[in-house]
């Protein structure tokens, strides 16, 4: 995996009103911490974080941060939105060590249509990351699961998975990744409609129930004609 470059710089100051000033400045405030170092709070370009978060390997994207004349390897551990813009508040970005092993969540992507989908079957996947260990250099950028080979009723279980050599699956290898249904028929779907309080087959009579007297010729604005006549100038 290719590192990205971000330089940061050193926080003197830190509580909300210095954070709040530097993301005015268009800066993310970070902290920075791992084995062997002491914690730096610093800030970085908030164009170029996102920048370099927007890669294949998004958050498991390894930074190569320069701050302070020192450079320091890390990946992101945890990122703080703001709840209704969406834009970062914070970033924790944690130091790794190239030749040590490290835990990271990776996406999961289905491959392939399955034989159960060519026979009507719905294929549903009901895991979408995996957790694994290896070195910070080989994490990938999603785990591929092969469904070609499902037919109806098959599932595919995380210790059926593929992964490259290095790479350690921590997940519970008895997890269902994705498993192809047998399709409903009409009247077990309507059962379904009827258990939910849906009913089906609503006679016209309920309809116009429903929809109240009704009005023919309105006007602009939903007026009738004859009380919307004056008010546009018109004539009787």
């Amino acid at each position: 995996m290719a590192e990205v470059r971000l330089d940061a710089e050193l926080r003197t100051e830190t509580g909300k009103g210095p954070s709040r000033r530097a993301r005015a400045a268009g800066r993310v405030p970070a902290t920075i911490y791992g084995r062997g170092m002491e914690p730096l709070s610093v800030t970085i370009d908030r164009r170029a974080f996102v920048t370099a978060l927007h890669t294949d390997a998004g958050v498991n994207q390894l930074l190569d941060v320069h701050v302070g004349g020192d450079t320091v390897l890390a990946i992101t551990k945890e990122l703080q939105r703001d709840p209704v813009k969406g834009t970062l508040l914070h970033a924790d970005l944690v130091k790794v060590d190239r030749t040590t092993r490290i835990d990271v969540e990776v996406p999961v992507h289905l491959v392939g249509e399955s034989e159960g989908q060519n026979q009507g079957g719905v294929l549903e996947q009901q895991l979408h990351t995996l957790q694994i260990r290896c070195l910070p250099a080989e994490v990938p950028d999603a785990i591929e699961a092969d469904v070609g080979p499902l037919g109806i009723g098959d599932t595919l279980r995380v210790g059926d998975l593929r992964v490259a050599a290095g790479v350690e699956v921590l997940s519970d290898p008895d997890e269902v990744v994705a498993v192809v249904s047998t399709p409903i028929s009409e009247e077990e779907f309507e059962a379904l409609e009827t258990e939910a309080g849906i009913e089906t087959g609503v006679g016209e009579e309920r309809v116009e129930e429903a929809a109240g007297p009704e009005t023919v010729g309105e006007g602009p604005g939903g007026v009738p004609e004859d009380e919307a006549g004056s008010d546009l100038g018109g004539s009787r």
